[in-house]
């Protein structure tokens, strides 16, 4: 990443952490996501938008259901396609996970899938990310 991008970068989280007036780049600032329907607003619909313009990403999920990756399975397959590379980190809490749907994601080449073994449910987070924009990071609770 570039200096300016980094200097960008900066700006944007000074403006959305510590100075509101701190004038800085939108692209660069932290927004809180949440479900809107008078709005029109998805968190969903944010994560797939980003995740169909990054150059790789992050999730990290306390479990993983059918109910949860199938309205994303055609945009993992998509960055299939294109090449991005991905890395799902989930647990064995509560036995939640089901096998059918760690094997979806499995199955996709550009994914690698990792669980580990918890007492505690851990809590989520997603990191997208591109040569252009900063990180988009959406924490699940």
């Amino acid at each position: 990443m570039t200096q300016e991008k980094l200097l960008e970068l900066r700006s944007g989280f000074e403006t959305a952490y510590i100075d509101g007036t701190v004038a800085s780049n939108l692209a660069y600032k932290p927004q809180f996501i949440s479900n809107n329907y008078k709005q029109g607003k998805k968190v969903l619909s944010s994560i797939e938008d980003e995740l169909l313009v990054c150059d790789q990403f992050q999730i990290s999920v306390a479990f993983i259901t059918m109910g949860g990756i199938t309205p994303l399975l055609q945009t993992f397959r998509e960055l299939e396609k294109r090449g991005v590379k991905g890395e799902i980190l989930t647990t064995n809490y509560l036995n939640f996970s089901e096998p059918r749907a760690l094997e979806k994601l499995n199955k996709l080449s550009n994914i690698t899938l990792k669980m580990y073994d918890v007492e505690v449910q851990p809590k989520s987070s997603i990191t997208v990310a591109t040569d252009y924009t900063a990180y988009l990071q959406a924490y699940l609770l």
